[in-house]
């Protein structure tokens, strides 16, 4: 069979109509349900996966109330079928009888994988507080309840199922005999050459010592004084004239505060790294406003934080986690045209941000991260050619411009964690399988380059397909393919690789970084600080 695996749903519903409807109705109804049984339930449908389609298995009409039971594979399910009989049905009432469809209420739908039932205990955690799952056989059985129109409309079901499907793939055992190629996350794919040792200091304890970054009091945030300042916004401008320009990308300025509704557009971020977002809320706009937190500021000097959470509204930003969604919002509900493309951009403006709680470590893992970002949109070869060529320029700049000890990883995707990771295979016959491309550089200070944890520099080149194209419904003129791609280049983690191998003695930094600076400026110098032991 062409299609995965069969699913099996079963779905009860009912059909809420505007009024009462009458009883010579129901021959037409009857006549016009096993029409839509051969026909529109199957629509789209290639002959050998009619058995995959839907059909009503059992109706019948109850004053102004349609029940009806509908049956389906995984080709047109149960409750996409349910939508199309809404309309269908609809229209008829509406051209026959005047009467409408009020509302859609779903009793049940009953999902049954065959053959999963090893995978219960993971099922019933990922999809706890959406839906029951219990054995039968050797099949899961999920039953979703509760369901309203709009849950089908926003493709709750499907999203469920894909995501235990996902999951199945990514833990089902696979032989390395049927696939040789198969290898874990983080498999080096591509090596630069291999450097001298110059420096093993720690480089964070190293510049807070010499004054070139001071903690701030916002956990993972530092202030960069001017060395470092000079040496990130060195490299951030070699990386923009090394390797993106030369590609044809070209510079945009992209919002760093993101609404709610734009970030829910972005696949894995309020569902996978909902906890891994900085939240905003906004007061209300007037002068009485917070009047009891800024009295009680103004005479107290304390922060009252109840009165101050009274008048704040529900969150209803985020602090800009991935930089690339405003580019897909700019496309958003718009077309393009194959002809016009590829789009190329960088954006290179500002911070930005993700939450990483109790792990953030010196300059490697913080909460606010200057970033390059460069994003595509492109026909499906190009997309990927893009990808890949970006992370070949990335590693041939580290190695021959800034003379750094790097590699390229095939990287698992942002919201993976690292203990699914490490459990996770891939096939690496082709380019197109990798999640994600990662730059990595190895820090002496963290110990042999075999043994110890790289650092991730330039990173997640992907080709995410159709991935955004859909979610942000981006249109192609003719209904052709388009893909878009992404990658991102950590700039104070490029300093960081930068200074734990090369040190700070300026006159020891390669030529491209010397000729570029001409003269390091100094750190400020006042009487209690940088502190000495």
């Amino acid at each position: 069979m062409s299609m995965r695996q069969t699913l099996k749903f079963r779905l009860k519903a009912i059909l809420e109509a505007s009024d009462s409807i009458p009883k010579e109705a129901l021959d037409s109804m009857r006549a016009s349900i096993e029409d839509a049984n051969k026909g529109l339930l199957l629509k789209g449908l290639r002959p050998e996966e009619r058995e995959e389609g839907a059909s009503v298995v059992d109706w019948s009409l109850e004053g102004n109330l349609i029940r009806l039971t509908i049956e389906s594979g995984r080709g047109v399910r149960a409750h996409d079928a349910l939508l199309r009989l809404r309309r269908f049905l609809a229209e008829k009432l509406g051209r026959a009888y005047r009467i409408g469809i009020r509302e859609v209420r779903i009793e049940s739908c009953i999902v049954e994988m065959p053959s999963q039932v090893a995978f219960l205990e993971d099922a019933k955690k990922l999809l706890d507080g959406i839906a029951n799952v219990m054995p039968m056989g050797d099949s899961l059985v999920i039953g979703f309840q509760g369901l309203c129109e709009k849950d089908l409309q926003d493709r709750l079901i499907d999203r469920a199922i894909g995501k235990l499907e996902a999951l199945i793939a990514q833990e089902k055992p696979k032989s390395t005999e049927e696939k040789p190629s198969l290898v874990p996350l983080g498999t080096t794919i591509k090596v630069g050459s291999r450097k001298p040792v110059k420096f093993m200091g720690d480089v964070t304890t190293e510049a807070e010592a010499l004054g070139w970054i001071k903690r701030y009091p916002g956990r993972g945030q530092w202030i960069l004084t001017a060395p470092m300042a000079c040496l990130v916004m060195t490299i951030k401008d070699l990386i923009i004239e090394g390797i993106l320009k030369p590609m044809g990308f070209v510079e945009w300025m992209l919002p760093k505060l993101t609404p709610f509704e734009v970030m829910a557009k972005m696949p894995g971020y309020f569902d996978q790294l909902a906890e891994g977002m900085i939240y905003a809320s906004t007061p209300p706009r007037n002068p009485e406003a917070l009047k009891a937190f800024k009295r009680d500021f103004e005479l107290r000097k304390r922060l009252n934080l109840e009165a101050l959470k009274a008048e704040l509204s529900d969150p209803s930003y985020v602090l800009e986690p991935a930089q690339c969604t405003p580019f897909y919002e700019f496309f958003s509900g718009e077309t393009v045209a194959l002809e016009n493309l590829p789009i190329k951009v960088y954006d290179a403006s500002g911070w930005t941000w993700r939450w990483e709680g109790q792990a953030t470590h010196g300059l490697d893992r913080t909460i606010e991260f200057y970033r390059v970002e460069s994003v595509w949109m492109a026909d499906p070869k190009e997309a990927l050619e893009i990808r890949d060529q970006e992370a070949n320029r990335s590693l041939e700049f580290a190695d021959k411009v800034l003379d750094l000890e790097v590699r390229l990883v095939v990287g698992a995707p942002f919201y993976m964690t690292t203990e699914t990771a490490s459990k996770t295979l891939i096939d690496i016959s082709d380019p197109a399988n990798y999640p994600t491309i990662d730059l990595e550089a190895w820090l002496p200070y963290r110990g042999e380059r075999e043994k110890s944890e790289w650092l991730e520099i330039g990173g997640a080149f992907t080709c995410a397909k159709e991935k955004y194209v859909k979610s942000f419904r981006i249109k192609e003129v003719k209904g052709r393919e388009v893909w878009t791609g992404c990658g991102g280049f950590g700039i104070t983690r490029w300093a960081e690789a930068f200074l734990a191998q090369h040190g700070f003695e300026f006159d020891g930094w390669p030529k491209a970084v010397r000729e570029r600076i001409g003269k390091l400026p100094n750190p400020i110098k006042i009487v209690t600080w940088p502190k000495r032991d």
